[in-house]
């Protein structure tokens, strides 16, 4: 049955009872910056427990302050709904409590360079031992192995390592990366992917896993349509700027009133398309075919243009619209934020009382199993009396470890500013 609405975690929902997708299930994060963060976010608004491990000063992300205000948005979008235990995974008592830990959780990620985490004892083969069932997960650069496998990978040196920058711009060559940090946040997903795979295997019996991801994997496993065009073609592909690279139209076109839409042309729509624009290309020997429209795309787009010239913006989507021809308007951020069909799906709430600011990004699934962003970010090591108390610390020993140096216990539950 369809869900109308978004059901966040806690409410009712459909009326069905039941539980978020991965209720039960306990991960432990040891990351910092975006791919790791958002792998665990999804499996936090999927349901999921995540402790995040932080240094007793606190993420790195914290100090990216944002507004008047001062605070620290990108750190609290990526870390909605978790638990945080501020350790020093440096000393040897801090490394005791992550061992310790991995031992009672099902899932592990991190997203550090390649063998950090074994100079502390702690990568899956030191783990894995004691722990037989856990799903271990690392997100790096260029992954962990091959001639590349200790060189450092961030967002746009994936892009362009994986050949996404190669093809992306406009056609005169101009290079320009993905607006958005999609090697960071596909590898995430990967990650995510992987982990609840293996997680299934652990559940039937089958022992754990290590998952390997990567940055440049992830851009250099998306290029299905490049790699099929340099096939086909045994030409190298360029940058297209909006076009596709096997159909046309498929691409941005400047309307009257200086706004843009975007054609999103099939074969089936290109006789409704010619008709709302006004123009007969039936005997047109360049456009016969959906081949020889993307072959003469440049020239066709010329030709559709002169007619998007004539109309503004919203009076062309409405007519193409209404004859089945996909198209839509190119929005700006403000403008996708309050955006109703975003609305309608609750993709960014505003509650700041429950979600600490103005507005959340919510995960793009819908389901009543599927909650979203429950909780605001926590400070810096909130939990982590909680969470030793729960392995069965005392409050002697939690008063050594702080003395020490080893762990730092936070202010209040729920805080967002460290």
């Amino acid at each position: 049955m369809p869900v109308a609405s978004r059901h966040l975690y806690g409410d009712a929902g459909s009326g069905t009872g039941r539980p978020a997708f991965l209720e039960g299930v306990r991960v432990l994060e040891i990351t910092g910056a975006l791919a790791g963060p958002y792998c665990t976010t999804i499996l936090s608004d999927l349901g999921a427990e995540v402790i995040k491990i932080e240094s007793v000063s606190g993420d790195s992300l914290r100090q990216r302050l944002v507004g008047p205000e001062g605070i620290p948005l990108p750190f609290d979008l990526v870390h909605r709904g978790k638990r945080s235990l501020a350790v020093n995974i440096k000393s040897e008592a801090g490394q005791q409590i992550v061992r310790r830990l991995a031992g009672r959780v099902d899932i592990l990620i991190e997203n550090f360079r390649v063998g950090a985490l074994a100079k502390q004892g702690l990568s899956y083969d030191d783990l894995k031992a004691d722990c037989p069932d856990l799903v271990y997960c690392s997100i790096s650069g260029f992954g962990q192995n091959g001639p590349m496998r200790e060189a450092k990978g961030v967002d746009l040196i994936a892009q362009a390592y994986g050949g996404m920058l190669s093809v992306t711009g406009s056609t005169d060559g101009q290079l320009a990366k993905v607006g958005y940090p999609i090697a960071d946040l596909g590898a995430g997903m990967w990650g995510v992917i992987g982990v609840l795979g293996a997680l299934r295997r652990a559940r039937a019996g089958h022992g754990g896993a290590y998952i390997d991801v990567s940055l440049a994997d992830t851009i250099a496993g998306w290029s299905v349509w490049e790699v099929a065009d340099y096939i086909g073609s045994g030409e190298v592909p360029g940058p297209l700027g909006t076009a596709h690279r096997l159909a046309a139209p498929y691409q941005a076109f400047g309307c009257s009133d200086g706004r843009t839409l975007v054609i999103g042309g099939t074969d089936r729509s290109w006789i409704p398309l010619c008709r709302v624009l006004g123009i007969d290309l039936t005997g047109d020997e360049r456009f016969a075919t959906e081949y020889l429209r993307y072959v003469n795309r440049d020239e066709l787009a010329a030709i559709l243009q002169e007619r998007f010239d004539t109309e503004s913006r919203d009076v062309w989507i409405e007519r193409l619209r209404e004859v089945g021809v996909p198209c839509g308007p190119v929005h700006t951020i403000d403008q996708v934020i309050d955006d109703p069909q975003y609305a309608a799906r609750n993709l960014f709430p505003r509650e700041p009382e429950r979600l600490g600011h103005g507005r959340m990004v919510n995960i793009p699934i819908v389901s009543d199993g599927a909650p979203g962003a429950r909780t605001r970010a926590p400070g810096i090591g909130v939990d982590t009396r909680a969470l030793l108390e729960e392995m069965g610390m005392t409050d002697e020993e939690i008063a050594q470890l702080v003395d020490a140096g080893a762990v730092r216990t936070g202010a209040t539950a729920g805080k967002v500013l460290s």
